[in-house]
Parts: C-alpha cells; sequence; structure tokens
C-alpha cells in the first residue's frame, strides 16, 4: 500500500458525530527567533525547515489536554500562479532536558496558493488565495481544481453539481467553505481522481461542518466535480 493509498484511507475514515470542537489558534515561529521554545531552536540547528508551526490541541471530555501538534516547512518559492512550500509533521521525543524534535513522516505535502501578485504569508487568511495541504497534485492541476470549486454552483452550468452535494451544504455554505487539502486518490492512466476537504461554516453554534468533495479529469476532457461526502 502506497503513502498515497494510506493517507486517503486515513482522511476518509469517519470522524465523531457533531461538530468539532474548535482548536487553540496555532503558534508559528521562524528561523532565527530568539523568542522560540528550545526544542524548537533545536530543531532549527538539525535542519533546514524556516519555520515551525505549533497546534495545540483540545482536550477531549473528562481528559487532559492532548500533546500539541508540530510541522516543519521550508521557504516559499513561486512558479507561475502558485506559491508553495514544502511541509511534513514533527513528533516530539523525550521530555526536559532530552526533549527534542523529530520527523515522523518521510514524504511532504506540497502546501499551495494561488497569487495574483506577491505570495500571501504562509498561514495568513483564507478564501481563494490562502494556501492549500496538496498530496500527490500538480500546480497544473491544482490551478485547475481551484478555479473548477470557486466557479461551482456559480453558474448555471453548474447546476448537476449543486444537485449532488449534501442537503446540508446550502448554497451560502458552499461558497463560504475553505478548501483545507486536496490528495490525488490513485486511479487509472485514462482517469485522474481527487479528493477535496472542505470546512463549511455552521451557524449559529459555530464551528465548521466537514465534507469531501471529489473531482475527476479523464483524458483530454474537463475537471469535474462527480460527488460529495459528509464526514462528520
Amino acid at each position: 500500500m502506497t503513502a498515497t493509498v494510506v493517507l486517503v484511507t486515513l482522511l476518509l475514515a469517519p470522524a465523531t458525530s457533531g461538530a468539532a470542537p474548535a482548536s487553540p489558534a496555532c503558534e508559528t515561529w521562524a528561523r532565527g527567533s530568539t523568542a522560540a521554545p528550545a526544542v524548537v531552536q533545536d530543531w532549527f540547528a538539525r535542519s533546514t525547515d524556516q519555520r515551525v508551526r505549533v497546534c495545540p490541541q483540545p482536550a477531549t471530555t473528562g481528559a487532559e489536554s492532548a500533546a500539541p501538534l508540530y510541522f516543519g516547512a521550508g521557504s516559499v518559492t513561486r512558479r507561475g500562479a502558485v506559491c508553495s512550500y514544502l511541509s511534513h509533521g514533527l513528533t516530539l521525543t523525550g521530555s526536559g532536558a532530552t526533549a527534542r524534535l523529530q520527523r515522523y513522516d518521510r514524504t511532504d505535502a506540497l502546501v499551495m496558493a494561488l497569487a495574483d501578485a506577491d505570495c500571501p504569508p504562509p498561514g495568513a487568511g483564507a478564501g481563494p488565495h490562502a494556501y492549500v495541504e496538496t498530496y500527490d497534485v500538480s500546480a497544473a492541476a491544482f490551478v485547475a481544481i481551484m478555479r473548477l470549486w470557486s466557479a461551482a454552483c456559480g453558474t448555471s452550468a453548474a447546476a448537476a453539481t449543486c444537485e449532488r452535494r449534501p442537503a446540508t451544504l446550502g448554497s451560502d455554505r458552499m461558497r463560504a467553505a475553505t478548501v483545507t487539502r486536496i490528495v490525488r486518490i490513485p486511479g487509472s492512466l485514462v482517469r485522474r481522481r481527487y479528493a477535496l476537504f472542505i470546512e463549511a461554516p455552521q451557524p449559529p453554534a459555530g464551528g465548521a461542518a466537514r465534507y469531501v468533495v471529489y473531482v475527476d479529469k479523464h483524458v483530454r476532457g474537463p475537471y469535474q466535480i462527480s460527488a460529495f461526502a459528509e464526514t462528520n
């Protein structure tokens, strides 16, 4: 089983019912920051990463807070209309004076964003120019998929797409949804398949509902949204 297959299997696993609890805000440390925690400064000394993002995890009911998540990231580069950087997960091992960060995966996510002018800073804002985590997705495919998504349900030609969406994902929520991840699903030589993971605002209680949007691309054919699925 390839790394991509394993990733898709994990990402498509059913989530617990109900809205996900809000996570505390992440914090990003840049290389050279004297205020960065010791474990982060140590990681910079042993790696070529330019940034480390730390994301605290909310506590589950009746339990202590989970260990924070760490992510390392490289420099932002631009190619045409796409800005990108490599990102990978880190894990904290040891404790006290022996604590240190290590990579726990061998593969990198290519985090991409559409840019009209200058590249947006990593982690800044949302919307059509926000960075999206991708796996096995080319820059050309990323541009085509993001343009397809921005036009979904926005024209009469997209009527069939709208009919396939879940009843809980109305037009307003769909327009406000944020694409967080795009994964290429292993397929055939004549058909490419992708899974878009989106988060749609869930008023009035707040939080976000998560969905998967499937996109197909046949040889010499356009990118098309083929199905939707709820993940929580």
